[in-house]
């Protein structure tokens, strides 16, 4: 296996209008106990000045600038990075996080060590409250959908050992490895899966990404904007691309049960035409899912069942503020899982 060193990273800051947050930003990248390579920002069409402010406070990182802004569809900017680097690791980072001094020594350390990494994610903490979670690794709901993993759990309440994982906007990636399966899907928009789908097609091909709890970043957005258009296209563009027909045909009685639910939250939110525009948006793109599905599936060597799991599914605090949204969603991971139990083995 070959062997790595921070030289051989280059730091890639993924940015729009992050003026407010890239001074933290970059003076953690300085502080780094291991300096990286290079260091590179990708500017998604900024209106802020956060590239010139770059460019004159910090003259050694390379500016890369879009004329304009992609539109949601980030994967495009993140292959942009990929092509851009200069060296055989990418770290790939988003504006609004703070390094830990030894983040990528220990990203490092896991792609090095780990079986047949090929990428490492980090953990993500509050900036307010740096001993809680915010984001500790993913396991793929069966149905599609992210459960909560170790979500404001205390991170001595949790283990520390490396396990797969998918999607996460902060991963150390190595290039050459990930390049055969194509990088980030560009057909993707901002929304669930836009990166897990990147992750998820590698670990079928047995080109692991872990998560790796020891290299950490705080994390400084407290919201996210809800993007439900993206999420319902790119869940089903995920299912149809990656999943087996067999899993596709055994799960079917789940993901008919879990539309339902998924299109009455979003009346309750009276946000209706999402459901239909993801729907629209994925229908159209079918040609094209077929073509990448049939890349994917060509270089699978791990079954859906050693990739997949169930568990409550990741909904933000804010949107069960009724009674009646707590009482369904809590309905509807019991159903889920009693499901799951069914369907497992014969996966």
């Amino acid at each position: 296996m070959e062997h790595f060193s921070a030289a051989d990273v280059t730091i890639a800051v993924i940015n729009y209008n992050g003026r407010t947050k890239i001074p933290d930003l970059f003076e953690s990248i300085l502080n780094l106990v291991e300096p990286p390579g290079e260091v590179i920002m990708v500017d998604d069409g900024s209106n802020d000045g956060s590239p010139d402010w770059v460019e004159a406070h910090w003259p050694d990182v390379r500016v890369i600038r879009f004329t304009e802004n992609s539109g949601g569809m980030l994967n495009i900017v993140r292959n942009r990075a990929l092509r851009e680097a200069r060296k055989p690791l990418v770290l790939i980072v988003d504006n609004d996080v703070v390094l830990l001094p030894d983040c990528l020594r220990e990203a490092l350390h896991g792609l090095n060590t780990l079986p047949d990494a090929a990428v490492c994610m980090t953990r993500a903490v509050y900036d307010d409250r740096p001993d809680i979670i915010y984001q500790d690794g993913q396991m793929l709901h069966y149905i599609g959908a992210s459960p909560n993993i170790n979500r404001e759990a205390s991170i001595q309440e949790v283990d520390a050992e490396p396990r797969l994982s998918i999607g996460w906007g902060v991963q150390l990636i190595n290039t050459k490895r990930c390049e055969p399966l194509g990088w980030f899907n560009e057909a993707y928009p901002m929304g669930w899966g836009d990166d897990g789908e990147f992750n998820h097609k590698l670990n079928m091909a047995g080109l692991n990404c872990y998560h790796i709890p020891k290299s950490v970043v705080i994390h400084k957005r407290h919201s996210a904007s809800k993007r439900y258009m993206g999420s319902v296209s790119n869940r089903w563009r995920f299912l149809l691309e990656m999943y087996s027909v067999k899993t596709l045909v055994l799960i079917s009685p789940a993901l008919i049960f879990y539309e339902i639910p998924l299109f009455l939250f979003l009346v309750m939110k009276k946000r209706p035409g999402d459901y239909f525009r993801g729907m629209w948006h994925m229908t159209t793109r079918l040609p094209g899912i077929l073509r990448e599905r049939k890349k994917i599936q060509f270089h699978r060597r791990v079954a859906d069942r050693e990739l997949m799991g169930c568990g409550d599914i990741f909904v933000y605090t804010d949107d069960m503020s009724s009674k009646i949204l707590q009482l369904g969603y809590n309905f509807l991971n019991k159903a889920l899982f009693f499901y799951w139990r069914i369907i497992r083995k014969a996966l």
